[in-house]
């Protein structure tokens, strides 16, 4: 009886040794597995979208006409099989001659079909080679989310595809921006470098949800992309006109915080603080005041004096939400009512508003080596230029 007990016993601690050592080996299995298909999804995500992503290199105009002077380098999206091009309006930005490369090696010349340089998003087309049929596809930047897993593909310094992985790691503007509306970027930790402005970031189904554009001087692992979405409405204006048509009023302010105005003893209210006003503009015509007084506040500029803007049409535009939701609606050609606070006193102005000028930037330093960090610049608009850094409508 002991002896059958015995064996009985070595026979079970046998069965659960084998039992445990199959769950272990199928646990590293599945974990090996995990493992790997971590691995692959970005050589999935590279091989669909490298063959959509091109490379820029533009011959500037004293390059082109005197065969000397600097050259650009970036890269690009190739959106369709007519051969349309997103990229940086920085990277093609005093272009006489752009060269694009394909994946495949092709070398073709393209034109400029249109740019914008308020989002920094240029438009291009190529004759492509017969049977060339890889295009990328276009996601939902509406739909990202912090912490979800990126990648970035480009030409950095012009050494060939690269791929870098990161994370979407916020929202919010450029450190020096450029727009006329404050449009929300997407803020990424995927290394991108001098030759990536204009290539495209990615998502784990390898879709295209932003253009990159920009890195943070100094910073560490910053870089900045265009959402799509923002940049299909750009595409579409560009192909049809060349460039954005945007209303205009022809002001350029910053909205004042309670704090600021807890610091003055002068009638103030939250608002955007006109600072500057367009020559020849809407807002000139229809009587709106600029500052004239300038103080700096722990570092910040700013010039008091002039009419402060609460509401438009009725609605507030207290914050920068509101002023978005409102100044996005607005149309050319459209007469609105603005509610300003002009020396304490409550005033409301009518004003019909007029295509936005056609904007030029004006980079700090030249363009080399297809460099994607933001410059210092200022934008013109009209005879006027102003260098004052603000919202500009």
């Amino acid at each position: 009886m002991t002896r059958m007990v015995r064996n009985t016993s070595r026979q079970f601690a046998l069965a659960l040794t084998v039992l445990l050592s199959t769950w272990a080996c199928g646990g590293f299995h599945a974990a090996t597995q995990a493992k790997e298909a971590n691995q692959e999804n970005p050589v999935r995500i590279y091989k669909k979208v490298a063959p959509a992503t091109v490379f820029i290199k533009t011959a500037l105009v004293a390059e082109h006409l005197i065969g000397r002077g600097n050259s650009g380098i970036g890269s690009g999206v190739l959106l369709d099989t007519q051969g349309f091009i997103l990229t940086n309006a920085h990277v093609v930005d005093g272009a006489a001659k752009i060269l694009v490369t394909l994946h495949d090696g092709s070398r073709l010349t393209a034109t400029l079909v249109g740019t914008d340089p308020v989002t920094d998003l240029a438009l291009l087309r190529v004759g492509l080679p017969k049977g060339h049929r890889t295009t990328a596809q276009l996601g939902d930047s509406d739909r990202v989310e912090i912490g979800q897993e990126v990648v970035a593909i480009g030409h950095p310094f012009g050494l060939g595809y690269a791929l870098t992985t990161g994370v979407v790691s916020g929202f919010g503007t450029p450190p020096e921006p450029r727009a006329t509306f404050h449009e929300r970027v997407i803020q990424t930790s995927a290394a991108i470098n001098p030759g990536n402005s204009g290539g495209p970031l990615v998502d784990m189904g390898g879709r295209v949800i932003g253009i990159n554009t920009a890195i943070l001087a100094g910073g560490q692992n910053i870089g900045f992309a265009i959402p799509i979405n923002n940049a299909k409405t750009v595409m579409a204006e560009l192909r049809t006109h060349g460039h954005v048509i945007r209303p205009w009023l022809g002001i350029t302010g910053k909205m004042l915080s309670e704090e600021v105005i807890d610091l003055f003893a002068i009638p103030l209210a939250k608002g955007l603080l006109v600072v500057h006003i367009d020559d020849d503009s809407p807002a000139q015509k229809a009587g709106l005041r600029a500052g004239v007084l300038s103080v700096t506040i722990e570092g910040e500029p700013w010039v008091f004096g002039g009419d402060i803007l609460v509401a438009v049409n009725g609605l507030d535009v207290t914050t920068i939400e509101q002023y978005m939701r409102v100044f996005t609606a607005l149309k050319v050609g459209q007469t609105i009512t603005l509610s300003i606070l002009r020396n304490g006193a409550n005033q409301d102005i009518t004003v019909t508003l007029q295509e936005q000028p056609l904007q030029q930037v004006a980079y700090g330093q030249p363009k080399v080596q297809g460099d994607a960090e933001f410059r210092p610049i200022h934008l013109r608009s009209g005879p006027t230029e102003s260098r004052f850094t603000g919202i500009r409508f």
